[in-house]
């Protein structure tokens, strides 16, 4: 436009094409005082358009999409159909739709091929549990599955083992607990019968003293069953919401027994120490000292001495029973703390649920349950170590 040759050559040239005319695409030459120079399309008639850039125009009813500039002496007018935009636009959305199209199913076809490859393990581990027994604890296998899942499953797996093992001590416990009881009701059922068939008020009066004996003995037992299985199975789910000072339960304690030692003339004596506060909970102490003090009544002999004593120390609570009784041998004691068992050579009888009751409250409240023997009476010392993070400011 700039170079000399006839404006109307070279556009005619670049528009027309070797056609007549061009109604899609229609250039228009304006001089700078308005005369116009050259249109691609007379019978467009498009208006002369004074605005510099984009604009929309309207011609024989026809939309059009105008571009507009000016060079030092000419104005250029572009224009072109709405229709042809959007039927180029129409075009261009259909080249890139269709291939997306044709390749979606290939696409969604190897999508669900891979989620079905990575879905399978996990599939079949759910399809392991749901046919299992429900006393089938054995662990799932974990070959082929995803490393997202691997832990799930191996946390699964850890869950069965303790499970297992809470299964076999429940079964374990229900057998001793089964045989244990046996043989006191069947005793009871002798006794009751021999009070039947007695025809001598003197043998009925002591018979019947012996029943009573005896049922107070297997309540005590079913007492200690509960209090066991309660402890075991951690039904005691605030056992530390309490504040408590452990002399106060101690005395708690020793009022249950107070009769029990008077009976057998048993001095019974409590070392005050300067013990704060702590977080535990106080029936479940109350029963650990309880059973502490049982057990040293029952062994210790007539006129002998049981002292409880309490003290702080940097890293613990600790409390001390110790009495003048047999005490317990060293290859002993590790199994003391075995449900229903018993030392042999012990003329006292017993559940032989005590100590296993104590232990099972101590590590409830994190606490550390030892046998040893009294320096002091040559007797048995246990002692209790609560760590000090269970003591509080009194």
């Amino acid at each position: 436009l700039r170079g000399g040759l006839p404006t109307s050559s070279i556009v005619e040239k670049f528009i027309r094409g070797g056609e007549e005319e061009n109604f899609d695409l229609v250039i228009q030459v304006w001089s700078l005082d308005g005369a116009p120079v050259f249109t691609s399309a007379a019978r467009a008639a498009l208006p002369q358009k004074g605005t510099i850039g984009f604009s929309d125009a309207n011609a024989n009813g026809k939309g059009y999409r105008v571009f507009s500039m000016q060079t030092p002496n000419r104005v250029i007018q572009i224009a072109q159909e709405m229709s042809a935009r959007r039927e180029l636009a129409q075009s261009l959305a259909m080249r890139t739709v269709l291939p997306i199209l044709l390749l979606a199913p290939i696409l969604l076809g190897l999508v669900w091929w891979l989620v079905t490859r990575a879905v399978d393990p996990i599939l079949e581990a759910q399809r392991q549990v749901a046919s299992r027994k429900a006393d089938d604890l054995s662990p799932l296998a974990c070959e082929g599955l995803p490393d997202e899942v691997k832990p799930l499953v191996i946390e699964l797996n850890l869950l069965f083992e303790r499970l297992r093992q809470a299964f076999a001590a429940q079964k374990a416990f229900i057998a001793d607990a089964a045989h244990e009881l046996r043989s006191p009701l069947a005793a009871l059922r002798l006794q009751a019968q021999s009070i039947l068939r007695s025809d001598n008020e003197e043998t009925r009066d002591t018979g019947a003293r012996r029943l009573i004996g005896g049922v107070d003995r297997a309540t005590k037992l079913v007492e200690q069953l509960l209090s066991l299985a309660q402890q075991e199975s951690g039904q005691n789910a605030t056992f530390r919401s309490d504040r408590v000072r452990l002399i106060d339960i101690v005395q708690l304690a020793m009022s249950d027994v107070i009769a029990l030692a008077h009976h057998k003339r048993i001095d019974l004596g409590l070392a005050q120490g300067d013990v704060g506060a702590m977080r535990a909970n106080g029936e479940s102490l109350r029963i650990l000292v309880r059973n502490l003090l049982e057990n040293a009544i029952k062994y210790t002999p007539v006129g002998g001495v049981i002292d409880i004593a309490i003290e702080q120390t940097d890293s613990s609570v600790r409390l001390f029973v110790e009495d003048t009784g047999p005490g317990i041998a060293p290859e002993h004691r590790e199994r003391a703390f075995d449900r229903f068992y018993r030392a042999g050579g012990s003329e006292e009888t017993g559940s032989g649920l005590g100590l296993a009751i104590v232990k099972a409250i101590a590590e409830q409240h994190g606490a550390k349950v030892a046998l040893k023997s009294s320096a002091r009476f040559g007797g048995l010392k246990v002692t209790v170590d609560f760590p000090v993070a269970e003591a509080i400011a009194s």
